[in-house]
């Protein structure tokens, strides 16, 4: 039987930006961060505004010293990006950025501290193909080693090395070796990017081998009568925004969603957003099936392409004559505590575009289901996702703009939407040693009575710094019961170790040198912030 959902809405009092749920002050409670500004949570529910950076287009969040503090790191646009470690005056990072959209912390040479990633856009937007290069930085000094492990892009564009204009990024470890991939979303209908480290410790750009560069549909032909001159392939593939990560169907490998913005004037081989299924078990590597339909027209679309397994969307009242989709981000979450992960899609900045909610059933099989849960927002660039309430379930906050679609409301609105679960959630929280503080990277297989979970501690990731708390997942259980969980951490030696004796539901604190130091059937915000 389904449980029924039906999700609260509380309009929020605070200024509409992109948005994350972070605790800032450490007191176990998620504060509310709107780009350089946090409103922190207070034991009665309210906010209290607080000024974090007087420079910043986003924040991304990690301990950068290992010092057990979360620090961040502030992201201008158009800037200086700036160290900002707890308790500290803020201190300059990098160089003069171009256009930075994006950003990952992610230990992506193991050594037990977090290095950073930018991905940037145009360098004269609007005036030129030209891009500024995604640019690598390794922790604890953040010293820019985009050359010395080959990351550099000194090609022109549309060549297999130039640099590409990146409004998203990802750091994830498609071939379960431990070392994560970086991958870059493309926009401009530009190839996507994947950088995978080799044994010699230098990394090589193989998106097209693993059918992540675009869909194979490339023409480049505009709709007949469109006065627009054909694309070349490497202009005839997505507006991706975001690549997010997840194994969503538990078979051990890590599969993707790509969330790309089209229009029905780019034509066909302008991509859509896709489900994109990891078969790692069958070719013993990573190689990314896009789960499209393309045998017939698409009569909501009329597009040579349909998202399959239920992702596919009723665009009305647009037409298959004049349509937009506007995918900004995507967020893997198990809204309805079933054990299988759903899928949110941030849809905006064009008419009749709406936030999305695909729930997950049986053979991994989605369905629309955002108006049963009574979640109607349109316009929606961004999503923040976490607990707010604490009682084990996860909630969002959404942001709702009139951008391009001033009827889509009255004026901009954020908005918490409360999720009324009765079922059981586990929340784990994670204190790595010889890994990262954070524990950014860490892979949890939670073993139940009905099967198995699994899970990943994510940094930041897609656009604009979409980011949940570093160190905590979620896992919902339904009517199963945990029976053990193996955490995979992201250290040195790749180790592994499996706890047992767990509870039924509830909230859990691993130490990687200690052990469970914490279990509670309920939250416990004193034993929850340290």
């Amino acid at each position: 039987m389904i449980e029924s959902l039906l999700f609260t809405m509380l309009l929020m009092p605070f200024p509409v930006g992109r948005a994350q749920l972070i605790d800032v002050n450490e007191d176990g409670w998620l504060d509310l961060v709107i780009e350089n500004r946090t409103y922190l949570h207070q034991s009665d529910g309210s906010y209290q505004e607080q000024l974090l950076y007087s420079k910043a287009s986003f924040l991304v969040w990690g301990d950068l010293n290992n010092d057990g503090h979360l620090d961040a790191i502030a992201i201008q646009r158009q800037g200086q990006h700036q160290l900002c470690l707890y308790q500290q005056p803020p201190q300059p990072l990098t160089g003069q950025s171009h256009n930075t959209l994006a950003a990952i912390l992610s230990d992506l040479d193991r050594d037990g501290n977090l290095d950073f990633a930018i991905a940037n856009s145009y360098i004269d937007e609007g005036k030129s193909l030209d891009a500024e290069p995604m640019r690598v930085f390794r922790g604890p000094d953040f010293e820019d080693v985009s050359q010395q492990w080959g990351l550099d892009t000194p090609g022109p564009p549309g060549a297999a090395n130039g640099a590409r204009p990146l409004f998203g990024l990802t750091a994830t470890d498609l071939d379960n070796d431990g070392y994560p991939e970086i991958l870059g979303a493309a926009y401009g209908r530009q190839w996507n990017t994947l950088w995978k480290r080799d044994t010699t410790a230098r990394y090589s750009e193989c998106a097209a081998k693993y059918a992540l560069d675009g869909d194979a549909l490339r023409h480049g032909k505009y709709p007949a009568g469109s006065k627009r001159v054909d694309e070349l392939p490497y202009r005839s593939n997505g507006n991706t925004f975001c690549l997010a990560p997840a194994d969503f169907d538990d078979d051990g490998d890590w599969d993707l969603f790509s969330a790309d913005i089209t229009h029905s004037w780019a034509g066909d081989s302008s991509d859509l957003s896709a489900l994109l299924v990891n078969r790692l078990e069958t070719f013993q590597a990573p190689y990314f099936e896009r789960q499209l339909d393309d045998s017939a027209v698409d009569p909501e679309t009329g597009f040579r392409a349909r998202p399959t397994r239920g992702l596919h969307r009723n665009h009305a009242p647009q037409t298959p004559q004049k349509w937009n989709q506007g995918d900004l981000q995507a967020h893997w979450a198990d809204l309805d505590q079933d054990g299988r992960l759903d899928l949110i899609v941030c849809e905006s900045d064009y008419p009749n575009n709406h936030l999305r909610i695909f729930l997950q059933g049986d053979q991994h099989l989605f369905h629309e289901a955002q108006q049963e849960l009574g979640v109607n927002f349109n316009n929606c660039p961004g999503v923040a996702m976490g607990d707010v309430d604490r009682d084990g379930d996860l909630d969002m906050v959404t942001t709702g703009t009139r951008t391009r679609w001033p009827e889509a409301r009255p004026k901009p609105e954020m908005a918490l939407w409360i999720n009324p679960s009765k079922r059981k959630g586990l929340s784990i929280k994670l204190i790595g040693h010889s890994a990262n503080r954070s524990a950014i990277g860490a892979r949890l297989l939670l073993t139940t009575s009905q099967g198995n979970q699994n899970r990943a501690i994510d940094g930041p990731y897609g656009h604009w710094g979409q980011q949940a708390q570093p160190g905590e997942v979620h896992f919902g259980l339904g009517a199963s019961v945990p029976r053990s969980l193996r955490v995979v951490w992201p250290d040195p030696e790749h180790s592994q170790t499996t706890y047992a004796n767990l509870p039924d539901c509830g909230w859990v604190i691993i130490d990687q040198e200690r052990g469970v130091i914490h279990s509670s059937p309920t939250f416990d915000p004193a034993a929850w912030s340290h």
